[in-house]
């Protein structure tokens, strides 16, 4: 079974003033789910990003 569903990688702040890292995946247009990550996940992904950018993807 394949599911697509929108996702980004967020930077915020907390409500208590601290920084998060996570993925907001949208399941719906109303619900939207956070997964928090942790310093090492959130690297792999963004090493995993630039190493997916072929020459003709850079714009």
């Amino acid at each position: 079974m394949k599911i697509e569903t929108e996702s980004y990688v967020v930077e915020k702040i907390s409500k208590a003033g601290k920084p998060y890292k996570a993925i907001e995946l949208f399941i719906t247009k109303n619900v939207k789910k956070q997964v928090f990550l942790s310093d090492a996940e959130y690297e792999l992904i963004m090493l995993n990003q630039k190493t997916n950018i072929s020459p003709t993807n850079t714009k």
